[in-house]
């Protein structure tokens, strides 16, 4: 008998193998990929869901031809950039606490990126501050705010688009990092989020400490759920 999905045939567990294949994804990671776009689906349709309410607002914009694929184009601020840094006190999100909407847009991304950690985060020109945040590390004791030279995140900053490191140990650039050499981070994607000026301000990321292959369809469902804190953020 052909192991697979609990509750489903051989013939099911067939199809659902090939079509996550063809997807280059994981059998578990495409049914994760499948109960968000349901999960989506139907908080869209929910009248009195806050995340719902912000998912027809990402609707009716791809409608106008603006969507995800705005959250990727490769701006590249750079950190200290005085724009940026005024971008980011407008969003008035610097030390404001946690927030129950943002909390369950992390866990959503966590749950479907099957990932032990995720993050939004705003950066100013000295520290990155996690708006909202799953699995931090103990070693932070409870603060929310990292200094900038121990954020991964301000990579994302500099280059504007989503950054993807399957084994931060083997990149020239990432390897003698801080997180990297205290093994608290090996695996990190993450995209920027970005004003309409094009100043980031600001990521929504995920990280193991093990490495991640990345795929394609991870990148998109953390651009598409980006894209909900980008709405929220910019209102």
């Amino acid at each position: 008998m052909t192991t697979g999905f609990p509750g489903f045939d051989d013939r099911l567990n067939e199809l659902l193998a090939r079509q996550a294949e063809k997807s280059g994804l994981s059998t578990d990671e495409f049914v994760r990929g499948a109960v968000v776009d349901r999960l989506v689906r139907e908080l869209s349709e929910d009248q009195e869901s806050e995340v719902g309410a912000l998912l027809r607002a990402l609707q009716e914009g791809s409608e106008k031809g603006v969507g995800p694929a705005e959250v990727t184009r490769a701006f590249g601020t750079p950190i200290d950039d005085p724009d940026r840094l005024a971008a980011v006190a407008r969003t008035g999100l610097m030390d404001t606490g946690s927030d129950a909407g943002y909390d369950r847009i992390v866990t959503m991304v966590a749950d479907a990126l099957n990932a032990p950690s995720a993050a939004f985060s705003l950066l100013d020109d000295k520290r990155q501050y996690f708006k909202s945040a799953l699995g931090l590390p103990a070693e932070l004791g409870g603060a929310q705010e990292v200094p900038l030279d121990g954020s991964i995140c301000r990579y994302a900053i500099d280059l504007g688009q989503p950054l993807v490191v399957e084994d931060a140990r083997l990149n020239d650039i990432l390897k003698d990092h801080p997180s990297v050499q205290a093994n608290l981070l090996v695996s990190y994607l993450g995209v920027p989020l970005t004003d309409d000026a094009g100043h980031s301000v600001g990521t929504l990321c995920v990280w193991d400490q093990q490495p991640r292959q990345w795929t394609t369809g991870h990148v998109q469902i953390l651009q598409d759920l980006a894209w909900i804190i980008r709405e929220r953020v910019f209102e």
